[in-house]
């Protein structure tokens, strides 16, 4: 962080090392597999299905936009209530518009993304509800499709280890709130062993 920001941010962080070890790890991680996402998502294009795809840094979508520019859309934090609507409605109705590019945060409430049955996640939020509540853009009313979702994340990295967290996150709640009872191990933590 001194290195890249300064030493006046690298002071400030200081009071909370630890976090902004976590969010240098999961910055690093996410840089080091954009050129594998840009493929994975063109392979994907070329299905002629619409894709929706959920991150947290605007700096991964922003380079997915430079990539993308004439065939997506993007809603973050800086969107503009009236713009918001707007980006929603063009990837709704335009059939040129193949990709949405969403902060999980921003776009992860309050929309119908219903004329895609495929989400990617290339970045993880911190909780299993924010994860849940992006996963359910797609299921809403007048879904007619089965969602697909899928995980586009590194291996040995945090990014894992965030996954494995939200995932006994998600078995708690789940026991607490719906009284099921889960087996020890999930799927995420069976794929990352």
């Amino acid at each position: 962080l001194r290195k890249t920001r300064g030493a006046e941010a690298a002071d400030r962080a200081s009071g909370a090392e630890t976090l902004v070890q976590v969010e240098m790890l999961k910055q690093v991680a996410v840089a080091g597999k954009m050129e594998g996402v840009i493929d994975w998502i063109e392979e994907f294009l070329q299905s002629g299905e619409k894709l929706v795809v959920m991150a947290t840094h605007c700096i991964v979508l922003e380079t997915l936009e430079s990539v993308f520019k004439k065939i997506s859309v993007r809603l973050d934090g800086s969107t503009s209530p009236e713009q918001r609507q707007q980006v929603v409605d063009a990837f709704q109705n335009n059939d040129n518009i193949k990709l949405f590019l969403g902060n999980i945060k921003a776009a992860g409430v309050g929309i119908t993304l219903t004329a895609a049955s495929n989400v990617a996640f290339i970045e993880l939020p911190y909780t299993p509800a924010e994860l849940q509540q992006a996963e359910d853009r797609c299921h809403r009313i007048g879904q007619k499709n089965a969602v697909n979702i899928y995980y586009l994340l590194s291996e040995n990295t945090i990014e894992s280890k965030i996954a494995m967290l939200l995932d006994n996150k998600k078995q708690v709640l789940d026991a607490v709130l719906d009284g099921k009872i889960t087996k020890q191990e999930s799927l995420l933590q069976e794929l990352f062993k």
